[in-house]
């Protein structure tokens, strides 16, 4: 039995930052097309901008046609994704 498809999903780059002390991470927050927001974890060598666009397609994450690879993230509302973004690992 087959697998359902996830559908297309693509979210824009709202804010970004890269994690302290030595800023192997970036963290960005993103707001996705289903409505929902994230913060989302990468690492620093795959440096992205406020207003780029990630994209998921056949359970691959993507950038600007890059594959990339999020840390574990979930899907939360506005106020959790801000309150996230400020608070983490400051």
């Amino acid at each position: 039995m087959k697998k359902p498809r996830q559908p297309e999903l693509s979210g824009e780059i709202i804010h970004e930052r890269a994690l302290l002390p030595l800023g192997l991470i970036s963290l960005y927050e993103v707001i996705f097309n289903n409505g929902k927001y994230a913060v989302m974890r990468l690492d620093k060598d795959q440096p992205f901008h406020q207003g780029d666009i990630f994209k998921r397609i056949n359970d691959r994450w993507y950038c600007d046609e890059k594959l990339i690879h999020p840390l574990g993230f979930q899907f939360v509302d506005r106020a959790e994704a801000q309150r996230s973004f400020i608070e983490y690992e400051r």
